[in-house]
């Protein structure tokens, strides 16, 4: 390439790189958003799916130590999604709905927010089977859960003013 044409090149760079910079434009990683999440104190209920959204989400987040506090909501729905020929339910469908309130305090109002997963696990004919296949969807749908609440409290703390600003 000629050496005016790396010159452009570069100078091209350097003001679509200005630009960004002067739009206001921030990653979510790079702000308040996930710092301030890692320790984040959980309310949850006393339901089996409940500890599972909990622990799935402190270990997604971390230790540290949080300002803010959640309180989550989780529910189940199970249905039936493949019927064998003799008419035993083979294949189930697992709906997990948690519902969040995060608490930013500082005088601001809280931010409801609502997530949704669906897994499904087969059904074997061992009744211990069946059993051990719904907890294995249990905790996936946990676990995915956990993820998307993570990005969605950060979110969240994006848009709310740092700490001490009015």
């Amino acid at each position: 390439m000629p050496r005016p044409a790396r010159l452009l090149a570069a100078l091209t760079a350097a003001a679509a790189l200005l630009t960004t910079a002067g739009c206001g434009f921030q990653p979510l990683y790079a702000g308040a958003g996930y710092q301030s999440l890692p320790g984040l104190a959980v309310e949850s209920g006393e339901e089996r799916i409940d500890y599972l959204v909990d622990a799935a989400l402190r270990r997604h987040l971390g230790q540290g130590d949080s300002a803010y506090r959640v309180e989550l909501t989780t529910n189940l729905r199970e249905s039936a999604i493949g019927i064998s020929a003799s008419g035993v339910a083979r294949r189930y469908s697992l709906r997990a709905n948690t519902r969040y309130v995060l608490h930013p305090g500082g005088g601001h109002a809280p931010v409801r927010g609502q997530i949704s997963e669906t897994v499904q696990f087969d059904a074997p004919s061992d009744p211990a089977a069946v059993m051990a296949a719904r907890s294995d969807a249990e905790e996936r749908a946990a676990r995915l859960i956990a993820e998307r609440l993570a990005g969605a409290l950060a979110a969240e703390l994006r848009r709310l003013p740092a700490p001490g600003a009015p």
